[in-house]
């Protein structure tokens, strides 16, 4: 009788020692949940139409078929496109979860932007998790991979307004990254800051040094939307990129006019914009172009004039560009023909043209099966899909099924 008394009080001891551990491991198991950047916060995605949902997740599974040996920095860079879509179309809360799933320095550069998108949107507690995350993993990366991480921290810091630490941050990244601050920097100027800032441009595109002029320029394209209402700052930058820009190639300074042009109509400013359109548009008829690069940044500028209310010659010249890659196909690398149709397809869907725009994006799909190897091929269908979801082009039962008919065939070869 004693024996069986002693047997159920162990049973009974063993049995409150495994419910108290368990419980214990589940109190544990809830911290750990608390703690993974996954699992808290506030942030919302906003809502989007069912194919863009299924649209940006087949892009990100579509990149991350890329075998991470030996082509992890391929892998990365096509799934860091997931990111930056995702982000575009406000959903930071997909955005997070794809950056966990990114392998290299790739996914701190991903915590560093969705900070500086919590900074911008009003996501203020959220904000210092993830430039923490960015940081730590900003320490193991190397050289310019590392900058790149610490300039979009810095950047963050700096829209907080919190100088000291973006100094701190500045003080040991390579100068043509620092100056990437600067375009921060203009982008919350106030008004007694604008000479200044000015000044400190000039001293940077002073140097003469190829990267520096280029990002300080940027900036200088952010003072000008910074002050666009107020004519005589805005001149004053206008002229000083006009003035500075001589020791860069011709396609950045059309990419320059580009963005001004759509600060201009961000202003409701359709004369301004078309100005720089046809800016740019001289500098492109004044070249020798390859193809490729004809029919995408004519493409880029074909949105803009359509914008600006220039609407037949958009069209009209959306129409040049699609005849152009016609005759010109054959002359252009297989593994760049989708990338020349991306933007075309983009344009005419702003144009209200849907049934063209999903004709190109067709050929674009089509087009980046042609080269034999996996990966580039994953590499041209995520962006194409990419470029849909974010652009609105709606695919239709054909175009589906061979998307989802390509990505199931990726494998070896890659």
């Amino acid at each position: 009788m004693i024996a069986k008394l002693r047997l159920f009080l162990l049973l009974a001891v063993s049995t409150l020692f495994l419910f108290t551990a368990g419980c214990g491991k589940q109190d544990r198991t809830d911290e750990v949940a608390k703690d993974k950047p996954g699992m808290i916060g506030s942030l919302t995605d906003k809502p989007i139409a069912v194919y863009q949902n299924e649209l940006l997740d087949l892009a990100f599974a579509t990149a991350s078929a890329i075998p991470i040996k030996p082509h992890i920095k391929d892998r990365s860079l096509a799934q860091e496109g997931g990111v930056a879509a995702s982000l575009e179309l406000d959903q930071p809360r997909r955005a997070l979860g794809l950056i966990e799933r990114i392998d290299n320095w790739r996914r701190g550069a991903g915590y560093a932007d969705l900070a500086f998108y919590c900074a911008m949107h009003g996501y203020t507690d959220e904000v210092q998790q993830y430039l923490d995350l960015a940081g730590q993993i900003s320490e193991s990366a190397e050289d310019w991979r590392r900058d790149q991480i610490r300039v979009k921290i810095a950047n963050t810091y700096t829209w907080l307004g919190q100088t000291r630490q973006a100094d701190q941050l500045e003080m040991g990244l390579a100068d043509a990254e620092s100056v990437k601050v600067a375009g921060v920097k203009a982008m919350i100027a106030g008004k007694d800051s604008f000479e200044e800032q000015m000044n400190e441009l000039d001293a940077l595109i002073a140097t003469g040094n190829f990267d520096i002029v280029k990002n300080a320029l940027k900036a200088c394209a952010n003072l000008f939307n910074r002050f666009y209402d107020d004519i005589g700052r805005r001149l004053l930058t206008e002229e000083k990129i006009n003035g500075s820009w001589s020791a860069l190639p011709i396609f950045m300074r059309v990419e320059l006019l580009t963005e001004m042009a759509g600060y201009a109509l961000d202003h409701t400013d359709q004369a301004k914009a078309l100005e720089l359109i046809n800016e740019a548009q001289n500098f492109m008829d004044g070249a020798q172009w390859p193809p490729e690069h004809r029919i995408s940044l004519i493409s880029k500028l074909v949105k803009l004039r359509f914008r600006a209310g220039d609407r037949q010659k958009a069209g009209a010249d959306a129409d040049t560009m699609l005849a152009l890659f016609d005759s010109q196909r054959d002359k252009i690398v297989n593994v760049d023909r989708a990338e020349a149709l991306r933007p075309l397809a983009e344009a005419y869907q702003l144009m209200g043209g849907t049934a063209t725009a999903l004709a190109v994006y067709k050929r674009a799909v089509e087009e980046g099966v042609e080269n034999p190897n996996s990966r580039p091929r994953a590499e041209d269908l995520s962006a194409t899909c990419l470029s849909m979801a974010l652009h609105g082009g709606e695919p239709d039962a054909e175009l589906w099924t061979r998307i989802h008919q390509i990505n199931d065939g990726l494998g070896d070869p890659w």
